[in-house]
């Protein structure tokens, strides 16, 4: 990319399909898939990741695709694999103060008008590149283009356009910066024009230099802003029975469709019916790791696979999760055999190393270590400006047989599952809150999300709302702080997946956290946070201690969810923590909920 190179997983999170990265030779946008020339040498099914369960309930059956390395690709480091494009265009010339934008077809070895010529073009188009605007303008619909200067500037003269323009002033604050055109002398205040809103020309710049227009209001920002883009990112633990390697492998949507159409009979029988669709469909190795299985576990883990429960949409995967880390909690995941020797299991859950935690307020938690784990991670799109109500700007990549793909990562790890013994539930469910303010609040917020003015991705989400919910999030952030204490890991290393059952009827409701760490490779982690569940009476008193205090109080604590809220008493002293860590957005929190029902 560029010179620069980028973590997978920093795709999915950070620098996908529309973002821009600083490089070394200035900022750069990177282009969807379909532009990134990344499957010009090898099809995507070579780099296929597989989850049936996240393919089927959250991106309509299509297919998921990990960015190879330039190992894969047969590359050396140094060779450029995805293609990325210069943005913006404007540039700043600090020495002699002028915004200009060199033209595409300029050969005159330029980058300011008032520089002198470079030695080569070459070195012309490196200079103005290293100059890059750092403004640029983007609109709720997720488009993004070079701000308009000569709109900005409105032109004293009818039809008055400039290819630069002077900038006067300086220091930390916009309103000190005048932006005047040498033609007219039209000129406008920076501060002015960046709190206003302008017309939206409609570009993708991922997909074109095209401008379609657009009917939403753009407005100027900077170009490293967070909320620039903003990924979507739906993601699924891989849970038994289908937890093995070769049921990787046999969740192919290629291998799915055949196994639907036709009944195996034999292990020859299923690979000849592959080997017929290498390479269109399937990639070689995939055929030549299923042969190192034997024919009874072959024909198992198809019949489980054709057999499997599949969820229809968020709330049922997360649910599917919750049973499998109860169940496993309880009787244990034993290793499950793979395609070679020594390889790791992707679940695992030893029974023995389960521990029952007695909370100083009559409750118990149950802390199971899952030595093993694998997430998947798919980025189905982007939000620009609002992470809320702004549009979904899909990534989808269409290949030459007309197969979508999403970009994804696979993680392997460990975490630690937590739920309340069940000796502490009553009837089944979590004990009941205190008759508070707080809890009455979110209840009624998930009785009537609309009349809270509660902005939902989808109907299911308003289980979010649950005191219950908002009580175990609330204290996963405080125990992801205190992990980090003596994990290894830092704060922001710590994911969390927070768990909720609720009964539509009565209302009542029961949850758990998985807390976990993952990274790409397939090992991944090291057993630094498993190793603290003997000790989590400690990281329980670390979490808890101080609750009912904040650096900010009493601004904090003064806080309370009502409606239009989205958090109760949170703040970056107490209850925040890393976007990375939080699936949530940092919402659903409420300090007072949890410390008004501490177990």
């Amino acid at each position: 990319m560029a010179g620069q190179s980028i973590r997978r997983s920093q795709y999915i999170t950070t620098y996908g399909p529309g973002a821009i990265l600083e490089g070394p030779n200035g900022p750069r946008i990177i282009p969807s898939l379909a532009n990134s020339t990344l499957f010009d040498r090898r099809p995507a099914h070579d780099f296929e990741i597989t989850d049936l369960r996240l393919s089927t309930a959250l991106l309509n059956g299509a297919n998921i695709v990990r960015v190879p390395s330039n190992a894969e690709l047969g590359q050396s480091d140094t060779e450029e694999v995805y293609n990325t494009f210069p943005f913006p265009s404007w540039a700043l010339c600090t020495k002699h103060n002028i915004l200009y934008l060199k033209s595409p077809d300029a050969h005159d070895r330029r980058s300011c008008p008032q520089c002198a010529p470079h030695q080569t073009d070459m070195a012309a188009w490196q200079r103005v590149r290293q100059q890059a605007i750092r403004f640029i303008m983007a609109c709720p619909q997720g488009h993004l283009d070079d701000v308009d200067w000569n709109r900005v500037v409105q032109h004293r003269t009818p039809g008055c356009r400039s290819t630069f323009f002077h900038w006067a002033g300086g220091g930390s604050a916009l309103r000190n910066i005048t932006i005047t055109c040498p033609n007219c002398n039209a000129s406008v205040n920076l501060g002015s024009a960046y709190a206003k809103k302008w017309p939206c020309s409609g570009r993708h710049p991922e997909h074109s230099r095209d401008r379609h227009g657009c009917d939403a209001e753009a407005q100027i920002l900077q170009r490293g802003a967070a909320n620039l883009h903003m990924a979507e990112i739906y993601s699924a633990l891989t849970i038994p029975p289908s937890d093995t390697r070769l049921h990787r492998l046999l969740e192919s949507p290629a291998i799915q469709q055949m196994l639907l159409d036709v009944h195996i009979e034999s292990k020859q029988d299923f690979l000849d019916r592959l080997q017929r669709r290498v390479p269109r469909y399937i990639g070689q190795a995939t055929v030549d790791e299923i042969a190192r299985y034997n024919e009874e576990e072959i024909l198992a883990a198809i019949q489980q696979t054709l057999q499997a429960d599949l969820p229809s949409d968020s709330q049922q995967l997360r649910n599917q999760e919750f049973i499998a880390l109860r169940r496993a909690a309880e009787h244990g995941a034993p290793a499950q055999p793979s395609s070679t020797p020594g390889a790791p299991p992707q679940f695992e859950v030893i029974k023995n190393d389960v521990r029952i935690f007695d909370g100083k307020y009559g409750h118990s938690f149950r802390v199971t270590p899952v030595s093993r784990l694998r997430v998947v991670m798919v980025q189905h799109g982007y939000r620009r400006l609002d992470p809320v109500q702004s549009e979904i700007v899909s990534v989808e990549y269409i290949d030459n047989h007309n197969r979508v793909w999403y970009p994804g990562v696979e993680l392997f790890g460990e975490g630690i599952f937590i739920d309340l013994d069940p000796a502490s539930l009553i009837d089944g469910f979590h004990f009941p809150l205190s008759h508070s303010v707080s809890n009455s609040e979110w209840h009624q917020a998930w009785f009537d999300p609309e009349r809270y003015q509660q902005r939902l991705y989808e109907p299911t989400d308003k289980d979010y709302l649950h005191p219950v919910f908002v009580w175990w999030h609330t204290l996963s952030h405080r125990l992801i702080n205190a992990l980090s204490i003596d994990s290894g890991y830092s704060s922001a290393a710590v994911r969390e997946r927070v768990y909720i059952d609720v009964d539509s009827e009565t209302g009542k409701a029961v949850g758990g956290i998985l807390l976990y760490t993952a990274q790409p490779g397939g090992d991944g982690t090291l057993g630094g946070m498993i190793a603290l569940v003997p000790h989590f009476n400690r990281v329980l008193q670390s979490a808890l201690h101080r609750i009912d205090a904040c650096s900010n109080d009493p601004l904090c604590s003064d806080e309370y969810f009502r409606q239009g809220k989205y958090n109760g008493a949170a703040c970056y002293a107490c209850q925040l923590v890393s976007e990375t860590s939080c699936e949530h957005r940092n919402t659903r929190l409420d300090r007072h909920l949890l410390l008004e029902n501490l177990p």
